[in-house]
């Protein structure tokens, strides 16, 4: 039978990863305030955007994209079959060559990126020249809070963000009142602080496996099996497991080249990348976290031939991220406005950027169920040692995007098209990637999911009627008494609670789950012995 003790597991570990990703987001929400009171909308931050997406890529790929991803399996069966002391080794190995292959990486770039600085004034240029080293330090945090994930410790990897985020924020108001900085000066000052943090999160990282007694055993053992099959299935998890990002990459190139204000200037990246946050908080929150929390289990069935097992954790995970999900999307586009202006309306942000901000984050939130499903659907793949599939429709994904950034950013939609076209493209992807799936597990039925999300989707359309309608006949206006945050936080309460008493009205599985009020159900009915256990190699063939 499934085990419900799984799903239990997942759910625990899910809760306490998304409280403290919350956290983060939180001293993260106000890093982005505080840009938006210094910076506005502005060129610099659009450099600054473009210069952090490189380490923050690298370390999307890294830490919860492709290498910690392929080397979570590999250690798992590791540990299994052979014991501690080979898999700190496995994990040292693997740090050491990443650490090694990315240094030289980044002494080739810096060079080349300090001579283009030189023929030309493109403060974008200049600001990755000058992050770039925290490409290494975050990846090597990133892969040593995987191997944490494998121990079944993640508080130190879900709150070491917290660590850059405060840095930042500490960087800026420095800064800007103690030294009287502004503009390019400033934007200096933030990357010295990232820089910082770099060192102190990859110093907690390791902190923390020596705590609980897996240090790595740091050997060049590039030739090792185990080693070599990590690197194999890297390499297609680059595309399978990052596409958000490679897509908000090109998002941003796209708007940095055509996106600018009524002045001409280059804005695009600085509004996308507030938009990207607020719609980004769902599934950093919650998606991340989920997925985080069900990539050990994953592996650990396959390891054992448990294909019901794997289809169980799962579809459980599928319906977890819709039931998330879908409010979540629903609940932005109504509160885009409000929202926006209440977090970031202040210092050099004016109201035209309020509406420039808010009109991305109403198409980016289109595809928010479909970014949070995405993640634990990539990591079946993975789990089952599949990762050329995940990449192959990555590659599709990613192209579509860009075709579509290319089209719609011309028309009047400007950076709205560009959301639009991310939002697009995510939803093709996880609805290719669930269809293989079902190919590959001839036992995965979708059915039971399909039922649940037309109750989430009914449940949903409830909260929506409640936010559109309660707040005119309750007077939520005459009770903020004008105040601006009071009228959000009114408006989130009644989202919250109106979905939540929709989904216990619809008996949504998913709502006791979370809350720890019921005992999950079982989505997959019983059948015989001998397809209970068929090993998952076989049917994945």
């Amino acid at each position: 039978m499934p085990r419900v003790s799984d799903i239990r597991q997942v759910v625990r570990a899910t809760r306490f990863i998304a409280l403290l990703t919350l956290g983060s987001r939180v001293v993260g929400l106000a890093r982005e305030m505080m840009f938006a009171h210094y910076f506005s909308a502005g060129p610099i931050l659009s450099a600054f955007r473009i210069a952090f997406m490189v380490p923050n890529l690298s370390r999307r790929l890294f830490g919860e994209g492709a290498l910690s991803s392929s080397l979570i399996p590999v250690l798992t069966d590791v540990l299994h079959r052979e014991g501690e002391a080979p898999a700190r080794r496995l994990a040292g190995s693997i740090l050491l060559l990443m650490t090694a292959g990315l240094t030289a990486l980044t002494i080739v770039a810096e060079a080349g990126l300090w001579i283009a600085v030189h023929w030309m004034d493109e403060p974008a240029l200049e600001l990755t020249a000058l992050l770039l080293p925290y490409m290494v330090l975050i990846c090597a945090t990133a892969v040593a809070g995987g191997v944490l994930n494998v121990r079944h410790h993640f508080a130190s990897p879900a709150a070491a963000p917290v660590v850059m985020n405060v840095a930042m924020i500490l960087g800026t108001w420095l800064g800007a009142r103690m030294f009287q900085l502004s503009g390019r000066p400033l934007i200096y000052a933030v990357c010295a602080a990232t820089l910082l943090s770099g060192v102190v999160q990859a110093w907690w990282q390791f902190a923390a496996l020596r705590k609980v007694g897996f240090m790595p055993i740091f050997a060049w053992d590039g030739r090792s099996e185990p080693v070599r099959r990590v690197f194999r299935m890297m390499g297609p998890m680059i595309l399978g497991l990052s596409t958000v990002q490679i897509s908000s990459l090109a998002d941003y190139l796209v708007a940095y080249v055509a996106v600018t204000n009524a002045a001409g200037e280059r804005v695009g990246p600085a509004v996308l990348g507030y938009a990207q946050y607020l719609y980004q908080l769902p599934l950093g929150v919650f998606g991340i976290a989920l997925a985080t929390a069900v990539f050990p289990l994953l592996s650990a069935r396959a390891a054992e031939g448990d294909t019901r097992g794997v289809i169980d954790v799962l579809t459980r995970g599928v319906r977890l991220s819709l039931f998330i999900g879908l409010p979540s999307a629903a609940g932005m586009i109504v509160i885009a406005v409000p929202m926006v202006r209440v977090l970031f309306e202040r210092g050099e942000f004016g109201p035209a950027d309020t509406q420039r901000v808010a009109g991305a984050v109403v198409y980016y939130a289109l595809g928010i169920a479909a970014y949070c499903t995405q993640h634990v659907v990539v990591r079946t793949f993975y789990a089952l040692k599949d990762s050329a599939t995940p990449m192959r429709i990555a590659a599709a994904a990613v192209a579509l995007n860009l075709l579509l950034n290319i089209v719609l950013v011309r028309t009047p939609m400007q950076e709205r098209g560009i959301a639009l076209a991310t939002a697009i493209s995510s939803t093709v992807q996880v609805l290719w990637l669930m269809r293989r799936l079902r190919e590959r597990l001839p036992e995965l039925r979708w059915r039971p999911v399909f039922s649940a999300l037309s109750r989430m989707a009914a449940a949903t359309g409830l909260m929506l009627v409640a936010l559109l309608m309660l707040p005119a006949a309750g007077g939520v206006g005459r009770l903020a008494a004008g105040r601006r945050w009071v009228e959000l936080v009114m408006l989130l309460l009644i989202g919250l609670a109106s979905y939540a008493v929709a989904a216990w009205l619809l008996r949504i599985d998913e709502l006791g789950m979370i809350t720890g009020r019921s005992r999950p159900a079982e989505s997959i009915p019983p059948s015989s012995d001998a397809h209970q256990r068929a090993p998952v190699e076989t049917i994945a063939k």
